[in-house]
C-alpha cells in the first residue's frame, strides 16, 4: 500500500515536470522565432539549443538517429546540431542562409557568423558580446585563468601575463624551436626500420606534441623535458629543476613531470565530467590514472611555483628572460623591486595561488596542442602538393643562403621577419586558414545588439543570442579571399578555397595571383593596403594581431578584418599568437631546410619486405598511382575523419609521411 502509495506521487511528480518541461520549451520556441522575426537576418527553427550544457552529451545519441531521418524532416537544422559543424559543413550554410544566420530554439537564440565585418564589430564589443564562462570550467581544474574569466578579473590576468610576451622572450622561443625540431628528427631517425636519411612516420601529431610541449616547459617555465634515449647534460638542468626534468619520478611522485603533464592534456575533459572528489573515487582503470595525472601534476606546480618564488627573491628570475609564472607570482605578492619599496603597502590583487597555477596549466595546455596541430597538419598539406613543398625549399636556399648553415646560428628577430614574410609565411597561413585549430569561438550578447552588415544593412540580435565566430567558415568565405572559380583538386567546385594554395598568399605588383594566373581577374578579392581606415585594423590588439601573424606588409597579403582568425579576434585574441608563429616559423624552416616530406604508401605497395627498393623499382605510372591513392586517403582525413571536443586533430585514422633528406625523395618528379 505505501510502495504504491509513493510510486504513485512519482508517476504524478514526473508527469507534471514532463508537462511544465513541455510547456516551458512551447513558450520559449515560440518567444525565440518572434525574436528572430523581428531581427531582419534569415533564420530557421531547431529542436535543440547547441549552447546548451546538455546538448553535448545528447548530441552522440541523438545526432545518429537525426541522420536516419529523411532529410525533408531534418534540413536545415540538422547540419548546425554537430558540436563542430563548421569544420563539417564549411561554408555551405551561410551560402544558403547569408553569411550571418539565426536559429530559434526552446532553448534561446543562436547565431552562426562567417562575416568579417560581422566578427570584428563583435569581438571589438567586449562587454556587449561575453564568453560564456560557464562553458570553460574544464580548464579551471587547478584554478581560475586568463581563458576561462570575463569582465575585470579577465583583464587582471591578461595584464599581468602579457607581461611575460616580448620580443626579448621570442628569442628565447626561437632558440628552444630550432633545438626541438633537431631533436624530434634525431627520434625518428632512431625508431626501428628508419636511418637518418629515411623515416616514416605513421603519425606526425604525437611527436609533433611532444616538440611542443618541450618548447613552452623550457621555454616558459624554464624546465628542460628530454625525448626518449635522450641523457641529460651535466649542469644543463639548474638547481631546484632536477626533479621536473629527471626521466624517473622523484621523491613522492609517481609518475614523472612529463608524464603527469600528458596525462592531464590527454585526459582532462574527464575532469570536467566528474568532481575531483568522485573522481579519485572511481574504481576504473583510466579514471584512476587521470586522478594520479592530476595529483602528480598538482604538486608538481606547487613545487615549480616555490622554485620560482625562490629565484625571485634571489634576483634570478630575469635570467631566461621568458618565465610565464614570474609576473603571476610577482602581482600575488606584490613582491618589492628594491631596497627602498621594501616597506611599502601590499596592493591588493585578484592573482593568487590557484590563479597562478590556474594560469600555467592554461599556457601548457594551450602553448603546445595547437601549434602541434599546426605543424602536423602543414607537413601533411606540404606532402600533398609537392609543387608547393619545392618552391618553400627554394625560397629557403635563397634567404637563408647566407646564414650558417647550422639553424642553432640563425639570428633572430631577423630571420624571423625574413622568412615568416616570404613564401614560408604563405605557407602557414594557409594551412592555418584551412584547418584551424578551435574551429568556433562563442560570444553571448548581454542585451539587445545592433549589427552593420557588409551591405549597410542594420540588424538587431536579441539579448542573449549565443553566437560563434565559425572560422572554417569564414576562412572560406569567397567575398573575403582571393581564389579561382574552379578547384584543380575537385572538378566541379565553385573556388578552390577548398585547397592549400599558399600562392593565394603572394602579393606580385600589388595584385594577387592565385595559382599564378597571369590575369588579376582570376581573383574578386582585392588588396586590402587601402589607407582608409576602413580596411585596416584599428585597435591596438589588432595591430598587434597584424604584427604576430606578418600579415601585414606588402608581400604578403593581408585579409580584411574579421577574415582569419586562428587566433580569434579583437582584445580576446590569443595572448601567445606571436610565441606560435616564431615557433612554428622556426621548426618549419628546420625541417624543410634539409628534409622533404612525403606521404607514406606502404599500405598499397604491401606484401614487399624492402619498401625503399620497391619504390625505387617503380615507373612513373605506378607511383602516380600510388601516390594518389594515398593523397585520396588523406584528403578524406583532413576534410571528414578530423574530431575533438577542444581541437581538430586525426582522431580515427591517421595520415603517415615519409620524410628523408633532400636528394631522397621518391615521387618529387611524377606527382
Amino acid at each position: 500500500m505505501m510502495f504504491g502509495l509513493v510510486y504513485g506521487t512519482a508517476l504524478a511528480a514526473l508527469a507534471a515536470w514532463l508537462a511544465w518541461a513541455v510547456v516551458d520549451a512551447v513558450m520559449g520556441l515560440r518567444r525565440n522565432i518572434q525574436a528572430a522575426r523581428e531581427s531582419g537576418l534569415r533564420w530557421f527553427v531547431a529542436p535543440h539549443f547547441i549552447a546548451s550544457m546538455t546538448w553535448l552529451p545528447l548530441s552522440f545519441i541523438l545526432m545518429p538517429i537525426y541522420r536516419c531521418l529523411p532529410s525533408a524532416w531534418t534540413d536545415p537544422w540538422l547540419r548546425i546540431l554537430d558540436p563542430i559543424w563548421s569544420y563539417r559543413e564549411l561554408y555551405a550554410p551561410f551560402a544558403q542562409y547569408g553569411d550571418m544566420f539565426l536559429v530559434a530554439t526552446p532553448g534561446g537564440c543562436y547565431m552562426g557568423n562567417a562575416s568579417p565585418t560581422v566578427i570584428h564589430q563583435i569581438a571589438a564589443r567586449r562587454t556587449d558580446w561575453v564568453k560564456p564562462i560557464e562553458h570553460y570550467g574544464v580548464v579551471e581544474h587547478f584554478g581560475p585563468n586568463v581563458v576561462s574569466t570575463e569582465g575585470s578579473t579577465w583583464r587582471d590576468h591578461r595584464r599581468v601575463s602579457n607581461a611575460s610576451f616580448n620580443e626579448r622572450s621570442n628569442a628565447v622561443v626561437w632558440k628552444e624551436s630550432i633545438r626541438q625540431a633537431g631533436e624530434m628528427v634525431k627520434a625518428w631517425g632512431k625508431r626501428a626500420g628508419n636511418s637518418e636519411a629515411v623515416m616514416w612516420i605513421a603519425d606526425v601529431y604525437p611527436d609533433a606534441a611532444t616538440a611542443s610541449l618541450h618548447i613552452i616547459s623550457r621555454s616558459g617555465f624554464g624546465v628542460k623535458l628530454l625525448w626518449p634515449g635522450e641523457q641529460q647534460v651535466e649542469g644543463e638542468v639548474e638547481e631546484g629543476y632536477e626533479r621536473f626534468s629527471s626521466h624517473e619520478p622523484m621523491g613522492a611522485h609517481t609518475m614523472t613531470f612529463k608524464e603527469s603533464l600528458h596525462t592531464m592534456l590527454r585526459d582532462f575533459i574527464w575532469m570536467g565530467v566528474f568532481s575531483k572528489s568522485t573522481l579519485k573515487k572511481l574504481p576504473f582503470k583510466r579514471t584512476k590514472v587521470v586522478w594520479e595525472g592530476y595529483a602528480n601534476l598538482d604538486t608538481y606546480l606547487h613545487e615549480l611555483l616555490d622554485v620560482k618564488k625562490a629565484a625571485i627573491a634571489a634576483g634570478l628570475a630575469e635570467k631566461d628572460a621568458l618565465d610565464l609564472m614570474v609576473p603571476l607570482i610577482t602581482a600575488s605578492e606584490s613582491l618589492p623591486t628594491d631596497d627602498h619599496h621594501k616597506n611599502a603597502p601590499q596592493i591588493p590583487t585578484p592573482i593568487g595561488t590557484p590563479q597562478i597555477l590556474g594560469n600555467a596549466f592554461i599556457f601548457l595546455f594551450a602553448g603546445h596542442e595547437t601549434t602541434a596541430n599546426s605543424i602536423t597538419f602543414l607537413l601533411i598539406f606540404l606532402a600533398l602538393n609537392l609543387p608547393a613543398q619545392r618552391r618553400l625549399q627554394h625560397t629557403l636556399d635563397a634567404l637563408l643562403a647566407s646564414l650558417p648553415p647550422n639553424p642553432a646560428e640563425w639570428p633572430y628577430p631577423s630571420t624571423f621577419h625574413k622568412l615568416g614574410n616570404s613564401y614560408l609565411g604563405a605557407c602557414i597561413n594557409e594551412q592555418l586558414r584551412l584547418i584551424t585549430s578551435v574551429t568556433m569561438v562563442p560570444k553571448r550578447s548581454v542585451s539587445p545588439q545592433t549589427l552593420v552588415l557588409d551591405d549597410g544593412k542594420v540588424v538587431k540580435v536579441p539579448a542573449g543570442t549565443f553566437q560563434h565566430f565559425c572560422a572554417p567558415s569564414v576562412h572560406r568565405n569567397p567575398t573575403a579571399w582571393p581564389h579561382i572559380t574552379s578547384s584543380r583538386r575537385t572538378p566541379g567546385k565553385a573556388n578552390d578555397l577548398d585547397d592549400f594554395v599558399p600562392e593565394r598568399w603572394i602579393v606580385e605588383d600589388g595584385t594577387y595571383h592565385p595559382h599564378h594566373q597571369p590575369s588579376p581577374s582570376s581573383s574578386n578579392v582585392k588588396p586590402n593596403n587601402s589607407n582608409n581606415n576602413n580596411n585596416h585594423h584599428t585597435s591596438a590588439q589588432d595591430a598587434d594581431l597584424d604584427s604576430a601573424l606578418d600579415i601585414g606588409a606588402a608581400t604578403l597579403f593581408r585579409p580584411a578584418p574579421g577574415a582569419f582568425i586562428p587566433f580569434s579576434d579583437g582584445p580576446r585574441a590569443c595572448l601567445g599568437r606571436r610565441f606560435a608563429m616564431v615557433e612554428l616559423v622556426a621548426v618549419i624552416a628546420t625541417l624543410m631546410r634539409g628534409y622533404s616530406v612525403e606521404l607514406d604508401v606502404r599500405e598499397w605497395i604491401s606484401g614487399h619486405d624492402d619498401v625503399e627498393e620497391t619504390l625505387k623499382g617503380m615507373g612513373a605510372a605506378e607511383k602516380e598511382e600510388v601516390y594518389g591513392k594515398a593523397s585520396k586517403r588523406a584528403w578524406e582525413v583532413l576534410e571528414g575523419e578530423l574530431g575533438g571536443l577542444v581541437t581538430l586533430q586525426c582522431v580515427g585514422r591517421k595520415v603517415g609521411v615519409r620524410v628523408c633528406r633532400r636528394g631522397r625523395e621518391v615521387f618529387g618528379g611524377v606527382v
